[in-house]
């Protein structure tokens, strides 16, 4: 028993001096910030590239592959957002014993400072941002996935929906322009270039929501220790589970290509060109078409070109179908076929104009296209798409973040609302405001009542007294 609780001394201890050392390098990035880093979220964003450029992806696998023998993706996952709350939860604890009612009047009045960036509260923010990134990361090695440092757009994903704003707003224009001909956002790097700015500003969003997620977290009159390290365990908690679920799905559609495309071969520019004619030929772009299509670059590589070729190849349908009849190599052929309807078959919906560009390039390449079968292949990712992961994920991302954002949301209502002290009591547990007629909270089920009256003597006492403590008398 005491080797355990040795053993058990001596984690806590290593944490503690990690934690402690993690939030000094936090405390010496935020003190590189200025006040229109703070006031426009630019901080995120730069601290986001900062993470991802010294994550060392090939180290990390290594690592993974020797401390969980034998254990499956899922499982890994679950121990490493278990290990990163408690890292978060004790940051939290720390910051607040930190933090002075001084600094939350000024949090409660005037938000997020500089001079509160630069001290416990803006390290801690930025020390917990870090460790939910390297979490993010973590996650995509396990599950075989390549996260782009130029465009972060599945971290920013998993911290859109952690944080409620909308991320479609980053990825949606993505491909929304490949609908025109002579698109730019074929491959991936047009896709980063062309969408540097709307990841940049999105990043922005984040950061600035992060702030206000401090603010609220702190600006309250019972702020404390428990207070800071409980509501950094559930937000942690909460972004480990979105990320886990959408990176395991993204997984899910690399898997899918597995067997159809390799980073070890070098692709001819038509792939993606015909990818994108195909997605806008029926006139707009599904959700399921972009997430395959991501996951396809993701497999890829291509020689050095010009953007201007690629301009010409997607100019028009009969340029596609004359640079697809130029691949000479016969298994590539029956490859494109494939990809192609695997395209057009992931969102459950084969158009009609689908059908007919899959005919065009079957027959250019004299490659057999069964339709029949392809058709019975959309049917059945038809019963995918409706039982998706991804959107399970969606539901459970509600299920799991309730708790945070009701500790958020509610304590920022709180703030808000003037209402008569006497008529409205504060749930301990979630903040929720609670009529004072109430015993229980309704969002949560904690006991509202702090105090009791004896049965007996009529005087007051805590409520967890089995006996009163002026007569003795036992209570109900």
């Amino acid at each position: 028993m005491n080797g355990r609780k040795n053993d058990k001394k001596q984690q806590d201890d290593v944490i503690n001096q990690e934690v402690a050392l993690g939030l000094g390098e936090a405390s010496e990035f935020v003190k590189t910030l200025n006040a229109d880093d703070v006031k426009s979220g630019q901080w995120f964003y730069s601290l986001l590239k900062k993470v991802m450029q010294s994550y060392d992806r090939n180290a990390r696998a290594e690592y993974f592959q020797k401390k969980y023998p034998g254990l499956d993706p899922d499982d890994i996952a679950d121990t490493l957002i278990s290990v990163v709350t408690r890292y978060a939860a004790i940051a939290g604890g720390v910051t607040g014993g930190m933090v002075t009612a001084d600094q939350i009047s000024v949090l409660a009045t005037a938000g997020m400072t500089v001079a509160l960036m630069a001290g416990a509260v803006g390290a801690e923010m930025a020390y917990l941002s870090t460790i939910q990134l390297r979490l993010i990361l973590d996650l995509s090695v396990i599950y075989d996935l390549h996260l782009d440092i130029d465009d972060p757009e599945d971290a920013l994903m998993v911290f859109g929906y952690a944080l409620g704003v909308a991320p479609m707003e980053a990825t949606g224009k993505l491909v929304s322009k490949a609908a025109g001909a002579g698109t730019k956002y074929a491959i991936k790097k047009y896709l980063s270039k062309g969408t540097l700015k709307t990841v940049q500003d999105f990043a922005r969003k984040i950061g600035f929501n992060l702030l206000q997620k401090t603010v609220i977290k702190y600006a309250v009159p019972f702020a404390s220790i428990a207070v800071g390290s409980s509501y950094n365990y559930v937000a942690t908690r909460s972004l480990g589970l979105i990320a886990k679920n959408h990176l395991k799905n993204r997984g899910k559609v690399t898997d899918e290509l597995r067997s159809l495309v390799s980073r070890q071969n070098t692709y001819d520019l038509v792939f993606p060109a015909a990818a994108l004619y195909l997605m806008q030929v029926d006139g707009q772009i599904s959700e399921k078409e972009k997430e395959i299509y991501r996951a396809m670059l993701s497999r890829m590589s291509f020689d050095e070109h010009s953007q201007d070729e690629l301009q010409k190849i997607m100019a028009n349908e009969e340029n596609i179908l004359n640079a697809i009849a130029e691949i000479d190599d016969k298994e590539m052929c029956e490859k494109l076929v494939d990809v192609l309807v695997l395209i057009a078959v992931y969102d459950g919906e084969l158009a009609e104009e689908e059908r007919d560009f899959l005919s065009k390039v079957a027959e250019r390449l004299d490659v057999s296209l069964d339709v029949d079968a392809t058709k019975e292949k959309a049917a059945e990712y038809q019963v995918i798409v409706e039982k998706n992961t991804f959107q399970k994920m969606i539901a459970s991302t509600k299920s799991a973040t309730s708790d945070s954002k009701t500790k958020a949301v509610a304590v920022l209502r709180n703030m808000r609302r003037k209402k008569e002290v006497s008529k409205v009591r504060i749930c301990s547990s979630c903040q929720s405001e609670v009529s004072s007629e109430y015993n229980f909270c309704p969002d949560c089920g904690q006991a509202m009542a702090t105090d009791k009256e004896c049965v007996v003597c009529n005087k007051i006492f805590s409520v967890d007294y089995a006996f009163c403590p002026y007569c003795g008398a036992q209570q109900e």
